[in-house]
């Protein structure tokens, strides 16, 4: 449509032209200049416009300027000779109208054709060798009929110029049809110039031809310049998008980056909403061996081996979708870290959706080597998938890629090959945001509940030391203790807060049971990495300063996991803390070789172990006796190393028979004491006291 309306446009324009060069030779007799003189001043000022105009191009495009000079200067000269005639006329506008013919063939040529099609040498020498001897005979052989010659010669110039279009592989439709009707308005004009060498027509038909086909050589002549700017244009957008598509592949893999994967999604989606895709989201998993080992630099070179085979398996697989624009299909992409995304369509046949994800799953992992190996060292990679499929919770695809990403966190967590996204846990996440930031504002509003669990010994009641504890109430539902809401403390990045507050209500704890004459040590919990800090030991000081402690009167309690988790962490924070008379207690203790390297090197003041599985087990015989053997082989060992023993979770009569039958002696739990809150350890300390007369300190 486009170019019919080009043609159409230019076809009413040549006929404005034509009623123009009419309508001038009226006005021309009326004037004081004649119609060919009129003529010569309308192609002298459209000549230099469009000289100027290629000109300038030039740079941009290899256009030949002296083609339109020399068509414009052969026309400019057969209007000269004829508004001003002279001897040798018919010879001027002859030799001037076959320059006009062939140097236009020429143009024309160079628009549409390749140069080095061996047909254009042919046709090209017959045109020249025709124009040069027919020139050559207009002038020096007097006796030749000059019109019949320019008609002949001007003919077969004209059957040239048909040959050559016929025979060009470069020429399309809209370039047809514009050659074409420039072929047969050069056809009229060379008629009608034979016509007025005969005197058969008068010379504003002649003048009205040769402006009509000056103008149809420029507008065709114009038209291929500005399809040449186009195609520079386009080039020039190819390059810039295949820069921009080499910037967008990952420098270490050579695949298409996440940015690109989500741009070609979000383009299929739109394409065919109805596909039912699924995005995978897969990693090696054992990789971080390779860069402790290689380091990244290194590693890379095996990440590029990894990414080539995996490429080359599923390259072929026309169920995934194509990350790349070009040629050669890439069917996976690196999203952040060690992550790569595939896509596949599930669209195509009626197998279950899992088999098939299953299947692509298992070809992957066989496409990986054995063994890839660089500089001596060998690594077996081990590939971990999590699918989530599009659409199903979400149509944003970033957000079905992370949840891909969610499942392969589950996969990596379970040592399993494949999971699916799970909605629950995705709703379990946005509540797990929710807890943390109440939390965060639970703890700076310091709205948390503390309290003591005291420490009592099983056969006087004698109170030995406090427990710190602390409950957060969390939507009004049953408290969570610290160890329910510890880690959303550490994933909040309050569980440095936290503990600072501990320190504070234990500081305050401390100088109340002085003040009341129940001098006990209180126990506080370092239950992450994150306190293994030296800069909360300053804290611990300035706290016990402020409050006119002892600080002998503090213990902090380490869990053995954490101590063995941080060794040299945890050494160092210990050392300081028993250079400062704090005194040290190892909780969940388990009795492993490495917790005993430790309490044979350390000064512990006391270990705590975890009583609750001593609770009746009667659907589980088997497994609470294993247990009770456990505890009571550890209850053993300390005794033998003459550590003090703290059994915990004694929240029952059952657990509290069993830890004495077993020589437990001291113990804290729910059993044994509910707690004691800040405001009431005075009227606490009284009730015990009068309950259990025998258990105050000796005078």
């Amino acid at each position: 449509m486009k170019h019919f309306r080009s043609t159409r446009f230019s076809f009413t324009g040549f006929l404005m032209v034509v009623l123009s060069l009419f309508l001038f030779s009226s006005t021309a007799q009326a004037a004081s200049f004649s119609f060919t003189e009129f003529n010569i001043a309308f192609v002298l000022g459209l000549m230099f416009p469009v000289i100027l105009i290629i000109a300038l191009v030039k740079p941009l495009k290899n256009i030949r300027l002296r083609y339109p000079l020399l068509i414009s200067l052969s026309v400019l000269l057969m209007l000269y000779a004829l508004a001003y005639p002279k001897s040798h006329q018919s010879e001027l506008i002859l030799s001037s109208a076959m320059i006009f013919s062939s140097v236009l063939f020429f143009w024309l040529r160079s628009t549409y054709s390749q140069s080095a099609e061996k047909v254009n040498y042919v046709i090209n020498f017959i045109v020249v060798a025709t124009a040069l001897s027919f020139v050559f005979s207009l002038w020096f052989l007097p006796n030749i009929d000059g019109y019949l010659a320019w008609l002949a010669a001007s003919l077969l110039v004209l059957a040239c110029a048909g040959v050559a279009v016929l025979s060009s592989k470069k020429i399309k439709e809209p370039s047809n049809v514009r050659l074409t009707a420039q072929w047969c308005i050069h056809l009229c004009f060379v008629v009608i110039l034979f016509a007025w060498l005969n005197a058969f027509i008068s010379l504003v038909w002649l003048v009205s031809a040769i402006v009509i086909s000056y103008l149809a050589a420029l507008v065709n002549g114009c038209w291929y310049l500005v399809q040449a700017i186009r195609v520079e244009l386009n080039n020039s957008d190819d390059i810039s998008k295949k820069i921009l598509t080499a910037y967008s592949l990952d420098p270490a893999t050579n695949l298409p980056c996440y940015q690109q994967a989500l741009e070609k999604l979000d383009h299929v989606i739109k394409q065919q909403p109805k596909r039912r895709l699924v995005s995978i989201v897969f990693k090696p998993v054992n990789f971080q061996a390779v860069n402790t080992v290689l380091g990244h630099h290194n590693s890379d070179i095996l990440l590029l081996q990894l990414a080539y085979c995996l490429q080359k398996k599923v390259a072929e697989n026309i169920l995934l979708v194509n990350f790349s624009d070009e040629q050669t299909p890439i069917k996976i992409a690196r999203l952040q870290g060690l992550h790569f995304l595939v896509v596949l369509d599930l669209s195509t046949d009626n197998y279950p959706d899992h088999t098939k994800v299953d299947q692509l799953c298992r070809e992957l992992m066989a496409a990986v080597p054995s063994a890839m190996s660089f500089k001596s060292f060998s690594l077996n990679f081990e590939l971990a998938f999590g699918a989530a499929y599009i659409g199903e919770y979400s149509n944003s695809v970033s957000e079905v890629i992370s949840f891909a990403e969610d499942a392969l966190l589950v996969s990596e967590k379970n040592q399993q090959v494949v999971s699916y996204f799970d909605h629950n846990s995705a709703l379990y996440t946005e509540q797990q945001l929710q807890r943390m930031e109440q939390l965060k504002q639970d703890i700076a509003d310091e709205k948390l509940h503390w309290y003591l669990q005291p420490q009592i010994g099983l056969a006087n009641k004698k109170v030995v030391g406090f427990h710190m504890e602390v409950h957060w109430y969390n939507d009004d539902k049953a408290p969570r203790g610290l160890n329910q809401f510890v880690d959303i403390a550490e994933h909040s990045g309050d569980i440095y807060l936290l503990t600072k507050q501990m320190i504070i209500e234990a500081c305050k704890a401390i100088a109340q049971l002085e003040k009341v004459g129940f001098e006990r040590p209180v126990t506080i919990t370092f239950a992450s990495k994150e306190l293994l800090e030296p800069a909360l030991i300053d804290y611990i000081v300035l706290q016990a300063k402020e409050y006119s402690i002892n600080t002998n009167s503090l213990i902090i309690e380490f869990k053995e996991a954490l101590i063995l988790s941080a060794s040299q962490r945890a050494k160092a924070i210990i050392d300081q803390l028993k250079s400062l008379n704090i005194k040290i207690a190892i909780g969940d203790f388990s009795g492993s070789y490495e917790s005993l390297r430790y309490l044979r090197k350390l000064s512990i003041h006391q270990v705590k172990i975890n009583c609750g599985l001593l609770g009746n087990r009667e659907n589980d015989i088997e497994s609470g006796s294993s247990d009770k053997a456990i505890i009571n082989a550890l209850i053993n060992l300390t005794r033998a190393m003459k550590l003090p023993l703290i059994g915990t979770s004694i929240n029952n009569s059952n657990i509290e028979q069993a830890f004495i039958s077993m020589g437990g002696e001291y113990a804290e739990g729910r059993y044994l004491s509910r707690g004691v809150v800040f405001d009431e350890i005075e009227i606490w300390t009284k009730r015990w006291l009068e309950q259990y007369p025998h258990s105050a300190p000796a005078k």
